[in-house]
């Protein structure tokens, strides 16, 4: 044991010449965004709030974990100016001289809130599965967890908590189509929806849009 405690604690002192590891990062993911409308002078303030979906603390440039993490900018593609926007992305060191603890946010692609109210519950990435059926209910969507691989099918999705209007929906369905989109909601058993059984519907308090 002693052994072991030697090498241990020489592995705490850095060699001469040597540099700290960096601090780790998360992988890609998704973020909400929200601005910082904070008045304090920039890089400190004017940036933005950004947080992983689907997760309980978010890791910062510097390496500690938050609820969410302030970014003094967000690079690579155009971000929507309003609270609630969805970007896919890495939080890595903002490189602004004098300010080492700053960190931005790279992204690849980015969606605008496309409902007014707050999200709430789970965001999934829904796409039509491809499956048709000759009774109800059927279970033609694919629920995938955003960030995970946990999925689960669908047979329908309610979005009349999110104030959509019917032109809108129309464009929600085509978009489950060709690829899938972004909600946020809770998954509700729906009792004898059919002859089929029970069904399972995505009641939705948000979703987003390409920007």
């Amino acid at each position: 044991m002693r052994v072991i405690a030697a090498i241990a604690l020489l592995a705490l002192v850095p060699l001469a010449g040597t540099r700290a590891a960096p601090a780790a990062q998360d992988p890609p993911g998704l973020y909400l965004v929200r601005p910082d409308l904070r008045l304090c002078p920039s890089p400190l303030c004017g940036g933005a709030w950004v947080r992983r979906v689907n997760r309980t603390e978010t890791r910062c440039a510097g390496g500690a974990s938050r609820r969410e993490c302030y970014v003094a900018s967000i690079s690579g593609v155009a971000v929507p100016a309003q609270a609630g926007s969805l970007v896919r992305g890495r939080i890595v060191p903002a490189g602004i001289a004098g300010f080492p603890e700053l960190g931005r946010l790279a992204a690849t692609s980015a969606w605008r809130a496309a409902s007014p109210g707050t999200p709430a519950g789970t965001v999934y990435r829904v796409a039509d599965n491809g499956a048709r059926c000759v009774t109800h209910p059927c279970f033609a969507l694919a629920a995938v967890v955003a960030g995970t691989s946990r999925r689960v099918t669908l047979s329908g999705i309610d979005l009349s908590a999110t104030g959509t209007p019917p032109a809108l929906e129309r464009r929600i369905r085509a978009l489950l189509a060709r690829g899938g989109l972004y909600l946020a909601g809770t998954i509700r058993v729906v009792p004898d929806e059919g002859p089929a059984g029970d069904g399972r519907t995505l009641v939705a308090t948000a979703f987003w849009l390409p920007a």
